[in-house]
């Protein structure tokens, strides 16, 4: 289970606007696509989102295709551990559903959907949570389905020349997820984890291509970047952004050192540093939004986009599904 303590975000019905903002500046800095442009659109019928707060990814998704395919029948589902930021009415063709993806989901969901979009669960999952979390991702696609998704490293932001101001913030950040136990950089723990899925050999399995019909395969890998991307939309709301996603992180920091302090067998030295440590954080939080230092207006991060392709099993011992469109195990 996500350990409340590991959530480094905050879940209450101030936070919808800021995280639809936040959904917004991501699809600019994605070019527009909200899906990658690999994955094929006519095969989705049902598309899961995990970690979905205010389901507000799966309403711009739905709104496109009403736009794009009229007629066609999709199916939402949004997970999450808590209810806390679902919406007060669903729309038709949606559904969400209290779920904690690090343990199994139920039978209901196993190879249902087409598309499983992630984003941003490194807030909350710690490093040895992500095998669990890719194996039953990958249980509830489809053969063929595809896995998006989006992650931000905390060491991965940066301003040019840097500042004083951008080296705490990031300082604090990497701290407090340490402290939390999740980790400063997870890129590459999740693509070892969905690179994990494919050396899993079965008892008397020889043919390496059909080992299981639950392997993963990269499909597609790419970072993003703020620094002089060419959208107008997000140079121009990329400040914003910054003080929507970082301040509540920050704020997380400054609450969980303030509740530390106030326990009672603390030794009042230890006490006393956790009270200067808030002090400065709540600073530092009062300097970003009052932009003394012009340079926050120019933070600049990189998002990391994954996406993956589960294996699709013709035979026994027929081929692995390559992934690649127009291969001749596609056309059997």
């Amino acid at each position: 289970m996500v350990d409340k303590d590991a959530y480094m975000l905050q879940r209450n019905l101030e936070e919808i606007e800021p995280l639809n903002a936040q959904s917004r500046f991501l699809r600019a800095l994605c070019n527009g696509h909200l899906i990658h442009p690999s994955v094929p659109r006519d095969d989705l019928k049902a598309i899961a989102d995990i970690g979905t707060g205010t389901g507000v990814w799966m309403e711009e998704v739905q709104q496109e295709f009403e736009a794009t395919h009229a007629g066609r029948n999709v199916q939402f589902t949004g997970f999450d551990v808590s209810e806390t930021l679902f919406p007060c009415q669903n729309r038709p063709g949606q559904t969400f559903v209290v779920h904690d993806a690090v343990q199994p989901f139920p039978d209901e969901y196993h190879e249902k959907f087409d598309l499983v979009h992630l984003r941003f669960l490194s807030y909350s999952i710690e490093p040895h949570q992500l095998e669990d979390l890719v194996e039953f991702v990958s249980e509830i696609l489809r053969p063929g389905g595809y896995l998006q998704w989006q992650e931000i490293d905390a060491i991965d932001a940066w301003t040019i020349p840097e500042t004083s101001t951008a080296k705490q913030i990031i300082y604090w950040l990497v701290k407090e997820r340490l402290t939390r136990g999740l980790t400063p950089a997870v890129t590459t723990p999740i693509v070892k984890a969905l690179q994990s899925r494919t050396i899993q050999v079965e008892e008397g399995k020889i043919n390496p291509m059909c080992w299981t019909n639950n392997l993963l395969r990269i499909y597609h890998l790419e970072t993003l970047s703020t620094y002089q991307h060419p959208s107008t939309e997000v140079n121009s709301t990329k400040y914003q952004w910054t003080i929507n996603f970082m301040i509540p992180l920050l704020q997380s920091c400054a609450s969980s050192r303030s509740a530390k302090a106030r326990e009672r067998r603390l030794p009042w030295i230890v006490a006393e540093g956790l009270l200067v440590e808030v002090a400065e954080i709540n600073q530092l939080i009062e300097t970003m939004k009052r932009c003394k230092d012009p340079k926050v207006s120019e933070f600049e991060v990189l998002i990391t986009r994954i996406v993956a392709r589960k294996a699709k099993i013709f035979a026994e011992d027929g081929p692995w599904l390559s992934g690649w469109h127009g291969t001749k195990a596609e056309s059997q």
